[in-house]
């Protein structure tokens, strides 16, 4: 019996293991696409084909193009459509001889398009009193995609500002954002000096150190987008401490 019941309990506790294991399971596409980016698929069996032989391109099993080989390297690529909807793209191929021989079809090909993303900003405070150094606020950047991110991509955040019309650098020397990669990021500003400051940012795409994907942007910047409008804050002078007198 005992054995029986220490068997159970090691089967149960590999199960678990299994099952935890899938969870944390990611799954990573070959290629990301962001804003009219585009990607060149490419059949390596191309250098096996003979004049007149043609490449058969699919996506979703529905043909878009056909490629006839002449002797020229990568004249059968396929180059992808810079407008294609968010989500997982599946293509294919399949080769033609020239004497009407169809070989048999690719394995699936995923491509994923990354949707488009807008960056707005707004604040906690839009004023606090610069003579108090527990006051501060909070700039959150809010990303706005059309649909969830795929694991392994993530946004990657700058901050910039001016006060009274000069840029601000360091930006570390009136505050700091609060590192996050996700759609909402957080810059605390807690500078005791007055003056106006007018914030901005940008927002990008990038690839998380596991993903070994490729991300093909249509500006070569991970599709980067500004925030739509600046966010001011005021910190106020602390007033003077007065003196008594008798007139």
């Amino acid at each position: 019996m005992k054995t029986t019941f220490i068997k159970t309990i090691l089967a149960a506790f590999i199960i678990i293991l299994g099952m935890n294991a899938t969870s944390k399971a990611q799954t990573y596409y070959p290629v990301y696409l962001c804003d009219g980016g585009t990607a060149t698929l490419h059949s390596p069996e191309e250098s096996t084909l003979t004049n007149g032989d043609k490449v058969h391109w699919y996506l979703e099993g529905v043909e878009v193009a056909s490629k006839t080989y002449t002797g020229t390297a990568n004249e059968t690529n396929y180059v992808t459509p810079n407008n294609l909807s968010a989500g997982v793209h599946n293509y294919t191929s399949r080769i033609e001889s020239a004497a009407g021989c169809w070989g048999d079809l690719s394995d699936p090909f995923q491509v994923y398009q990354l949707p488009s993303k807008t960056l707005a900003l707004a604040a906690n405070n839009a004023s606090y009193c610069g003579g108090d150094a527990s006051l501060s606020s909070i700039i959150t950047a809010t990303a706005t995609p059309a649909q969830t991110l795929p694991a392994g991509i993530e946004y990657a955040y700058v901050w910039s500002a001016t006060k009274n019309g000069a840029a601000v650098t360091p930006l570390s020397g009136i505050g700091s954002d609060d590192g996050s990669k996700t759609d909402v990021n957080k810059f605390t500003l807690n500078t005791t000096g007055a003056g106006t400051y007018v914030f901005s940012a940008t927002v990008k795409y990038v690839k998380t150190a596991a993903n070994t994907g490729v991300l093909k942007s249509g500006d070569n910047n991970g599709c980067e987008v500004t925030a739509t409008a600046t966010q001011t804050v005021t910190v106020t002078p602390k007033p003077v401490k007065p003196t008594i007198i008798v007139q």
